[in-house]
């Protein structure tokens, strides 16, 4: 007899309809970055973590999505929590090929959803970005184009965000999401701690 049911918590299809008004209050926003632009909105990150979400699934489900220019730095305003209206339908999908850059919300995972690793600092350019940020890595995997090939989508934690082409701005976050199908060129930093 198991204690756990990894099975439990609802699918993908709890964004849509009926079930959207159930999961209202797990809605959470995220930050995205295409290549001309940038989108704040609210997610259903149904206990997962967004880097899964992203690799598993070919469409993000944005609840009141917002595009505008890349270097706006305002998060979607609601009074109080996010509140599902299902006669309106706000929910809309972005292509996760699209993405280049995704902040998720800050969340602490649930111990099952943790992964202890090393940590290396590595710089990552990615279309029209530059980020630097903390890679954890599996014992004996090191930074290098081989580990962007291995994988969708790349978490770094504690990232520095810099826009290299106009308009030019810089982003602090804690965590930043990197489609590795844009990653260019990765390479370790030195570390001095």
């Amino acid at each position: 007899m198991t204690f756990w049911n990894w099975r439990r918590g609802p699918g993908p299809s709890a964004t849509q309809g009926s079930a959207a008004v159930a999961i209202s209050s797990e809605l959470a926003p995220i930050e995205l970055y295409t290549a001309d632009s940038r989108i704040v909105g609210w997610i259903a990150p149904n206990g997962q973590r967004v880097t899964d979400l992203l690799a598993t699934q070919d469409e993000l489900r944005l609840w009141r999505p917002s595009p505008g220019p890349l270097d706006d730095r305002a998060m979607p305003t609601t009074d109080g929590d996010p509140v599902l209206d299902s006669a309106t339908g706000e929910w809309e999908s972005l292509p996760t090929a699209s993405v280049i850059l995704a902040m998720p919300p800050e969340w602490r995972a649930s111990r099952q959803l943790r992964l202890h690793r090393r940590l290396r600092r590595a710089a990552v350019k990615a279309g029209p970005f530059n980020v630097t940020g903390n890679v954890h890595l599996h014992p004996g995997v090191e930074i290098g184009l081989h580990l962007v090939r291995s994988q969708t989508f790349l978490a770094l934690t504690d990232g520095y965000i810099l826009h290299d082409t106009e308009p030019p701005f810089e982003h602090v976050v804690t965590v930043v999401i990197i489609n590795c199908a844009h990653v260019d060129q990765i390479v370790p930093l030195m570390s001095l701690a």
